[in-house]
């Protein structure tokens, strides 16, 4: 298994799970703070006397359990600026997930090329294709989620003001 990011600004670091192991709130909160917080510090800028980063984010993750397990959400409320709440995300949406539809397809594409003989071969192979991956194929997907996201909180919004419409006149 592997975690990433993508921003605006570019990819985040890409992290391989060791074999066996079975992601959950715990472990995986131990990666955000050894990963994220890191690079998203370098990336989004941390002012030490405010303790506030200097441009605000705002992170995404699917609804894999450990994503939505209480201990993670308390950590995200505690250590990113915003984060999209478990409520706020759609269950079983990879079609808003960047990475999902669009980036790991890419990183196929190169680094399964040809089969692989060892675990370690398809990992440097995932890895050279993640580290030169064109800034140009970031920012496209990063743009095409926004107009995504947008959509999709258009309809959410619709929704709710015709539930909130119909309400009234019972």
């Amino acid at each position: 298994m592997v975690w990433g990011c993508i921003t605006h600004r570019g990819r985040g670091p890409l992290v391989f799970i060791e074999e066996g192991i079975k992601i959950n709130q715990s472990n995986y909160v131990e990666m955000l703070q050894e990963h994220l917080i890191p690079w998203a510090k370098k990336v989004f800028g941390w002012d030490d006397g405010t303790e506030e980063y200097e441009v605000e984010w705002v992170y995404q993750q699917d609804s894999a359990p450990s994503h939505k397990a209480k201990e993670t959400q308390r950590w995200l409320r505690e250590n990113v600026p915003d984060f999209i709440t478990v409520l706020d995300w759609p269950p079983y949406s990879p079609d808003l997930n960047p990475l999902d539809y669009s980036i790991l397809g890419y990183i196929k594409s190169i680094a399964c090329t040809k089969p692989h003989e060892s675990v370690k071969s398809l990992k440097k192979a995932i890895r050279k294709a993640w580290d030169e991956m064109p800034d140009e194929i970031v920012k496209r997907v990063m743009d095409s989620w926004l107009a995504a996201s947008k959509r999709v909180s258009m309809q959410k919004e619709d929704i709710l003001n015709k539930f909130l419409l119909l309400s009234c006149f019972y």
